[in-house]
């Protein structure tokens, strides 16, 4: 009975993850702003007090991710998909903290890193340790868009780049996150 359960549940999680990321990120595209950080033509505005009712307080997901190029155009693959050594991330927000869970299958090891967050509401920006970690794009239900920063790209030797992706989150059960803070 338990297996039946846990197809369904499966099943219903996928075709959710197949209509969110359907629907949604064929339409998106992105400007930079003065800081050279992406801004979605698509945000909407998440207040305070939105931000604190859907967002603070529970954990999230990245279902999706996409690298955001520097003409505003996003890659249409995954960018985990094939990746070895790293993966979407994991955290959890709560006050005025936010911890992220790290997977590195290549040791395989779990890192964890806490951090102080505050929100900025007039950007939708997310910051951990006065650094940019999410710049909101909409909350819908138990499901979220953003910006990420994710650190630099050295694809180029002597030139680096910020490296920001497009994600898609999903916000996780209760179980899920007190299964998740027990690392």
């Amino acid at each position: 009975m338990g297996s039946v359960k846990n197809f369904i549940l499966s099943f219903c999680t996928f075709l959710a993850i197949a209509a969110v990321t359907s629907c949604s990120n064929e339409e998106e595209s992105f400007f930079f702003d003065e800081e050279g950080v992406p801004v979605s033509v698509n945000s909407q505005r998440v207040s305070e007090e939105q931000f604190e009712a859907t967002i603070n307080g529970a954990g999230w997901v990245e279902t999706v991710t996409h690298e955001i190029f520097s003409n505003g155009d996003f890659d249409k693959r995954d960018y985990w998909d094939d990746m070895e050594g790293g993966g979407p991330s994991r955290f959890c927000l709560k006050g005025d903290t936010i911890t992220e869970y790290l997977f590195l299958d290549f040791l395989p090891k779990t890192g964890v890193n806490a951090r102080s967050m505050r929100y900025d509401a007039s950007t939708n920006t997310l910051y951990a340790d006065g650094k940019m970690f999410l710049r909101i794009i909409s909350v819908n239900g138990g499901w979220m868009q953003a910006i990420k920063f994710a650190g630099l790209s050295y694809k180029q030797r002597s030139k680096s780049r910020a490296l920001y992706f497009y994600v898609t989150l999903r916000r996780m059960s209760d179980d899920e996150r007190k299964d998740l803070e027990s690392f």
